[in-house]
C-alpha cells in the first residue's frame, strides 16, 4: 500500500534530477531542452494529478507554452501586427499596475513604439524587437496568474488551494526573465538608434540566460513535489 501510494512521488523525484542534468547538458540546443521541458509538464501533471497546487502551477506553465507558441505563428513585421502590440502592452501594463515590472514593460514600449514611429519615418529597416515586447507581456501575466493562484484554486476546490513555495520561485523567475527581455530591447536600440554596434553582451548570452532560469524551474518543479511528499510522510 505504501509503495502503491509513494512511489509514483519518489519516481518524479528521481525523474527530475534527471531531467535537470539534462537541461545542463543541452546547453546550446534550446529544440532538445523545449522538448525536455514539454514532457517534463506532462509527466510530473500526470503523477501530481492529486496535489491541486501543484498541479495548478503547471497548468499555468502549460497556459504560458501555448500562447507563446500561437504568437509565435500569428506576430509578424506588419505595421498594423506591432501597433495592436504595443496597444495592447501598454493595456496590460496599466491593467497589471500593482506590479512593480509593469514600470519597467511600460517604459520599454514607450520608448520602443517611439523608435518604431522614427524608423518607419526615415524608412529604416526596423530590428524586430516586438518579440520581445510580447514575450515581456507573457511574463506579466504568468506572474498575475500566479500571484492569484490560489484564489483561483479556491474558487472551483474550496479550501484547497494553499500557497507554495514554486509560487514565489516562479513569480521571482518571471521577473528576471522580464529585466531580461528589456535589457534584450534597450541593447537592440541602442545598435539601431545610436550606432553602439558591438553593444552584443545581452545578444549572445541570452539563450544561456534563458536556458539556466529553464533548469533552475524544472530543479524547482521537482523539489517542491518532493518537499510536499516528506511532508505526506512525517503525517503518515
Amino acid at each position: 500500500m505504501f509503495i502503491r501510494a509513494y512511489l509514483p512521488n519518489f519516481l518524479t523525484a528521481l525523474f527530475g534530477g534527471l531531467f535537470v542534468l539534462f537541461g545542463i547538458a543541452t546547453f546550446g540546443n534550446g529544440l532538445a531542452f523545449d522538448r525536455i521541458y514539454i514532457i517534463l509538464l506532462i509527466f510530473t501533471g500526470i503523477v501530481c494529478r492529486k496535489d491541486i497546487n501543484v498541479v495548478s502551477v503547471i497548468i499555468i506553465l502549460v497556459l504560458r507554452m501555448m500562447w507563446d507558441l500561437l504568437a509565435w505563428n500569428l506576430l509578424i513585421d506588419e505595421n498594423l501586427v506591432k501597433v495592436t502590440l504595443y496597444l495592447t502592452a501598454l493595456y496590460v501594463s496599466y491593467y497589471l499596475r500593482y506590479d512593480w515590472l509593469a514600470k519597467i514593460v511600460a517604459t520599454v514600449v514607450i520608448v520602443a513604439s517611439a523608435s518604431e514611429l522614427y524608423w518607419y519615418s526615415i524608412n529604416y529597416s526596423a530590428p524586430e524587437i516586438y518579440w520581445y515586447i510580447w514575450i515581456m507581456i507573457s511574463n506579466l501575466l504568468i506572474r498575475y496568474l500566479v500571484f492569484c493562484r490560489v484564489s483561483f484554486v479556491d474558487k472551483y476546490f474550496p479550501n484547497a488551494g494553499e500557497s507554495v513555495n514554486l509560487d514565489w520561485v516562479i513569480y521571482k523567475l518571471y521577473a528576471v526573465l522580464t529585466v531580461l527581455q528589456a535589457a534584450m530591447v534597450f541593447e537592440y536600440l541602442s545598435r539601431h538608434l545610436i550606432g553602439f554596434n558591438d553593444v552584443l553582451f545581452v545578444y549572445y548570452s541570452y539563450s544561456y540566460v534563458v536556458h539556466i532560469i529553464g533548469t533552475i524551474i524544472i530543479w524547482a518543479i521537482f523539489t517542491e513535489n518532493y518537499k510536499r511528499l516528506i511532508l505526506k510522510l512525517l503525517k503518515a
